[in-house]
């Protein structure tokens, strides 16, 4: 299961005698559950409303399904609201109930919603009744389903007994100023990087960069989500809900994703631990590689990650998901990034340097590329070799020769030149017996020579084919040529010397 599904849930209530007895809430509740008759008792005393007698009985339909959340609150008290005759149970049916109630009856926003919303749209539910700020974001998503927001009890109960409903505004949103991509502009004597940040951008390719300190690696990385095109409409569906069911945005920040379609760009820093950056926890919580899902990825200085994190990456990385085995249960959540990597050439940094030595033995070398694995290395399409960039280059005063805005036509048309071929699949996605159907004679020679002689694996070969058949998509050849093929193969290096 994915854990931002919602699923239907029916309250039935009952209460018989005359003496009080503590409540009895069935159907396998978690605390906040539990705690909801509370809210609800205190809220009805806040109101002045009267409250069932006797042993009060809910249950949560079906019994067997663990439920957790504060946002059963309002589907109780107006359930037991029809136990003491302020509405008729009628009257609740045809819609769908959630929000939290306050201690003075008002109603607070709950997680979720966009993925509650979808469940009215698949279940035919004709209404939605929620308080005010989830109305306000579901209203950024065109569905039949009726948007009542609700502001407390008294106007749930009044809505729900025939009065009418108000009408709210869409969540506002604005443009985040401080939120600015990074121009490949700035990028200076970096050509050949910025023709591998091309076409990662163009077929959607994990890439590696190594290379001294201060050579530009994270500055190009920083440019990537600048060249890439704006998020879908499904996408931006699929991450706001997401947001909205883990509570890792706020509604306005959800809102603003569905509006500008930016592409997400993450950058945890190396100490963070394996839960934080695949998921985990209790309750389980959407790691780094989900926040990225449909964006960026990046892993600066990636031999300092956990060796256990990295390892983890394997099978996102080729599933676009990633499966959380825990005691409670299994639970799949989508996880399809574009990976990004930096490192240092050495521990110090300073190995292949035009002018400073370096200072560790081969060991030390050996030890600090150990730390990412073959394996891992095999699943990253573009490998490459950075220099530093000389201080008088950089220092001179000249307008850029291209800027994000061009390279991005460029990778919106490659791009749509591949899906259109590929039948909506992006390069990096591709299996290899179509890779090998287009791939011209002499680049078939080419990549038997040189596979045989680098020792090149299966997955290896695969994934140089993909980035030819991008790098051709950019020349606009209908075949994989020689020369895209060698532009492949210039752009698979290997850090452990190989």
């Amino acid at each position: 299961m994915t854990l931002f599904e919602a699923s239907v849930v029916e309250i039935e209530v009952s209460a018989y005698g005359d003496q009080y007895a503590p409540p009895r809430i069935l159907g396998l509740p978690d605390a906040t559950i539990r705690e909801s008759y509370y809210r609800v008792a205190t809220a009805f005393r806040s109101l002045d409303w009267s409250f069932p007698r006797g042993q009060v009985v809910i249950n949560l339909a079906p019994a067997a399904t663990r439920k957790a959340g504060s946002g059963f609150d309002l589907a109780i008290a107006l359930a037991l609201s029809s136990l003491t005759g302020r509405v008729a149970a009628t009257c609740l049916r045809d819609a769908l109930f959630v929000g939290e109630v306050g201690l003075d009856g008002s109603l607070r926003p709950v997680r979720g919603i966009l993925a509650i919303l979808d469940l009215c749209v698949a279940r035919g539910i004709k209404r939605l009744c929620c308080p005010d700020d989830d109305a306000r974001l579901a209203l950024h998503v065109e569905t039949p389903v009726e948007i009542v927001p609700l502001r407390d009890l008294t106007e749930a109960l009044a809505v729900v007994s025939g009065g009418r409903t108000r009408q709210v505004e869409p969540l506002a949103t604005r443009s985040d100023a401080n939120r600015c991509e990074v121009d490949i502009g700035r990028v200076r004597g970096q050509e050949s990087a910025v023709e591998a940040l091309l076409i990662a951008a163009v077929g959607g390719h994990h890439m590696l960069m190594s290379g001294p300190p201060g050579c530009g690696k994270t500055l190009l990385a920083r440019c990537l989500p600048g060249l890439l095109p704006q998020l879908s409409r499904s996408e931006r569906l699929e991450l706001a809900r997401i947001h909205s069911a883990f509570d890792t945005l706020d509604g306005v920040e959800v809102a603003r994703l569905l509006d500008e379609g930016r592409r997400p760009f993450r950058a945890p820093h190396h100490t963070a631990s394996y839960a934080g950056l695949v998921g985990g926890g209790q309750p389980i919580r959407p790691g780094e590689i989900t926040r990225a899902h449909s964006g960026v990825l990046f892993l600066d200085e990636v031999p300092e990650f956990s060796r256990l994190a990295l390892e983890a990456l394997r099978q996102p990385i080729e599933e676009g998901r990633i499966v959380i085995a825990r005691a409670g249960g299994i639970v799949t959540l989508p996880a399809r990034f574009q990976l990004v990597v930096a490192m240092n050439p050495c521990p110090c940094g300073m190995l292949g340097h035009p002018t400073r030595p370096c200072i560790d033995t081969p060991k030390q070398i050996a030890n600090y590329r150990s730390r990412i694995s073959g394996p891992l290395l095999d699943r990253i399409d573009l490998q490459l070799s950075m220099q530093p960039v000389d201080a008088t280059q950089l220092l001179r005063e000249e307008a850029p020769t291209t800027t994000s805005a061009q390279l991005r036509a460029r990778v919106e048309e490659g791009r749509s030149r591949g899906l259109e071929r590929n039948g909506g699949v992006l390069n990096a996605n591709l299996d290899e017996r179509s890779l090998r159907r287009q791939l011209a004679p002499a680049a078939h020679r080419l990549l038997t020579t040189d596979g045989r002689r680098a020792g090149l694996s299966a997955r290896a070969i695969q994934r140089i084919l993909r980035v030819a058949r991008t790098v051709a998509d950019l020349g606009g050849s209908r075949l994989i040529d020689d020369e895209a093929l060698a532009t492949a193969l210039h752009f698979r290096m290997r850090v452990d010397g190989a």
